[in-house]
């Protein structure tokens, strides 16, 4: 055999270093480029995790780490449509809560507010403090509500009950709690209906029955007494069976006024009343009442003004309906102002201030007296058929307890609002609007 030249040993062994060095550099190179897509993927995924879904970049390479790439695009599109249409789900329940008249609150098992909306906070008078985190024995100083709340985090899966709130002007509610479990832990998500209105009514209806059938029974008995009196044989008294007729009379014409006030309060709620509007002056009106109440202003001595500006305006009105309204509100004033009194009727004009005059001018009446007043508690009242500040003395005064009430619902008919101002001891001040006629 012929022996190898060391040349070649040595050129061989160069070759081989050669490729040992380039395929270490290829292999370098390589898982470099390895790395760094692998970087850029951890970089991604850390980027679908904070809530970034921008895409990456799609990899030219057809190798596992490009179909990685490909699946991690295609779960960032599908995350970013689940959290934007989580995100419309949120605002709209946001502003659905936001909306709602009834107040709405989540309450956690420490019994701490975890959400609430702008109507339970109104409720509760919570201003805008952040009330989130707060206990609720802290916010809602109500231990009916508290105890219902406790029960349904006990174990309960629905509770409710009422309660009422407020002093001068009370309010009810309905509160419904429901059981929450959400990731283990329990919860309770509270609602309050309004029912202010509806105990309202309730109570007017109780009231009117109750006053309705008191009114009527005062005088049948009277009758009904009287009557039978006649018929033992007082018939024959001419000492006294005239009297016991004129009281018999008295008391027909008491129920007469009764029923015909409450026909004429019912045909005005139903919208039944037909108005004849027309051009009306305020003063001709006034003066006709006043006319009218001369008897009684001076068996009481009471002094009656009249402050009715000559270029005052008149009004569209139905004439006969406006002098019910006054006669009305006179009537009040006579019957609950004391001897030696004072009652004055006023009226002014009020422009109109709104942006453009779309609103017509309208004249304010106004009713005065310095009689005995009514309390804060029972403004809100006044209005209400056969409700009194003094029921023994108005139905010894003959009053049917409408009076308010009809010229509320007259006062309305016509497009205008009535209203009281008063405070007992001092007077009051009874003012209704009416639109100025064009």
């Amino acid at each position: 055999m012929m022996a190898i030249p060391l040349f070649w040993k040595i050129t061989a062994l160069l070759v081989a270093l050669l490729v040992v060095i380039f395929c270490a550099l290829a292999a370098l190179i390589a898982s470099r480029r390895y790395a760094a897509r692998v970087e850029r993927l951890s970089s991604f995924a850390r980027r679908i995790a904070s809530g970034d879904y921008r895409l990456l970049p799609v990899d030219p390479a057809d190798d596992a780490l490009s179909e990685l790439s490909g699946a991690l695009n295609g779960m960032a599109q599908q995350l970013d449509r689940t959290f934007h249409s989580l995100a419309e789900e949120r605002n709209r329940s946001v502003a659905i809560l936001a909306s709602m008249a009834e107040g709405v609150a989540i309450i956690d098992e420490d019994e701490r507010l975890v959400f609430c909306n702008e109507a339970f906070r109104r409720i509760f008078a919570l201003g805008a403090a952040p009330a989130d985190g707060r206990p609720m024995i802290e916010l809602i100083r109500e231990p009916g509500l508290l105890e219902i709340v406790r029960r349904v985090l006990a174990g309960a899966e629905v509770e409710s009950g009422e309660i009422e709130r407020g002093t001068v002007t009370r309010q009810n509610f309905r509160a419904t709690v429901s059981r929450l479990e959400s990731g283990g832990q329990a919860g309770a998500a509270l609602v309050l209906h309004d029912i202010s209105d509806l105990r309202r009514l309730e109570r007017v209806r109780r009231d009117f029955v109750a006053n309705v059938s008191h009114e009527f029974k005062t005088p049948l008995t009277a009758i009904q007494g009287f009557a039978e009196t006649l018929l033992g044989g007082a018939l024959e008294d001419e000492q006294h069976n005239r009297r016991f007729v004129e009281i018999i009379r008295t008391h027909s014409s008491r129920l007469a006024r009764l029923t015909d006030d409450l026909l004429e309060l019912s045909r005005i709620e139903e919208g039944r009343t037909e108005l004849e509007r027309r051009p009306v002056s305020i003063r001709g009106i006034a003066v006709t009442c006043v006319d009218t109440m001369r008897p009684r202003l001076e068996r009481k001595r009471l002094r009656l003004d009249m402050r009715l500006p000559a270029d005052l305006p008149d009004v569209k009105a139905d004439p006969w309906r406006l002098r019910e309204i006054l006669q009305n509100l006179l009537d009040n004033a006579v019957q609950y102002t004391p001897e030696n009194g004072r009652i004055w009727v006023e009226a002014a004009e009020v422009a109109d201030k709104t942006a453009g005059g779309a609103e017509p001018a309208q004249v304010i009446v106004t009713v005065g007296d310095t009689g005995i007043g009514i309390p804060q508690a029972e403004q809100q009242r006044i209005f209400e058929r056969f409700y009194r500040v003094d029921a023994a003395r108005s139905r010894e005064a003959g009053g049917t307890g409408l009076g308010l009430a009809i010229a509320k619902h007259l006062v309305e008919s016509h497009g205008g609002r009535i209203w009281v101002e008063s405070e007992v001891g001092m007077g009051s001040r009874f003012s209704f609007s009416l639109p100025v006629a064009l």
